[in-house]
């Protein structure tokens, strides 16, 4: 009797830590063009990075216009032309958070993401958000541990790493790094606006909105 008892204890937990426990799911690395590597994780059926994109040069080897100063970060959005900086211009933020790009090299034909990958449209941030208990708890599910300050929390609970990147804006000035991650869908809202989500130190919510496509927002591909 007393095994019996013990067996159904064991049979239990192990049914609550299949279905109840979430675990991350990691489903080995992608290279870009440009030889960086990026881990990636399995959510909802879909294989996210687990990091922010890095990339330097569109899919067919074009380079990606790097935009450094004001006065060419506005060029690019006026151009519609992608383009891309680190936060601050500062190659150690690029380290940490990965690169901000305007929406125009996200939709650039030459592609952004690597082979076989791309960047989620609006619906797959959407499910994406739905699978995590829906979008005012899925960005404490989504942050990494240990980078967010303030009392929105983090559990990183599937691997997703989200980093609080800031970005730049269409005119050239940085924002909010530390504080906030921004990230683009590969989805347009109207002409000039695009559509991504975003998540601050503040809360647990995963917030959808549109922005300028002048923006320099970071980039996460999901698998094709």
């Amino acid at each position: 009797m007393l095994a019996r008892e013990t067996c159904k204890k064991l049979f239990g937990l192990l049914i609550f830590c299949i279905f109840i426990l979430p675990t991350a799911v990691v489903a080995g690395t992608v290279r870009d063009v440009d030889g960086n590597e990026y881990r990636t994780v399995k959510i909802a059926g879909m294989t996210w990075m687990a990091e922010n994109l890095e990339v330097r040069h569109y899919r067919n080897g074009d380079p990606i216009r790097h935009a450094v100063s004001s006065a060419a970060w506005e060029d690019a959005a006026r151009k519609k032309e992608g383009a891309w900086s680190y936060y601050l211009n500062s190659s150690s933020n690029g380290k940490a958070y990965g690169k901000l790009y305007n929406w125009y090299a996200v939709n650039d034909p030459r592609g952004l993401a690597p082979g076989g990958w791309r960047v989620p449209s609006d619906k797959e941030w959407e499910t994406l958000a739905e699978f995590l208990g829906g979008k005012i708890f899925a960005a404490r599910k989504l942050k990494a541990d240990g980078v967010w300050d303030g009392p929105g929390g983090s559990s990183d609970q599937y691997g997703f790493g989200a980093l609080p990147g800031g970005y730049r804006r269409n005119d050239g000035c940085f924002f909010y790094k530390g504080s906030i991650g921004l990230f683009w869908s590969s989805t347009k809202f109207v002409d000039g606006y695009a559509w991504f989500r975003n998540m601050n130190n503040r809360n647990s919510v995963l917030f959808r909105n549109d922005t300028n496509m002048g923006n320099g927002l970071t980039v996460r591909c999901i698998k094709e």
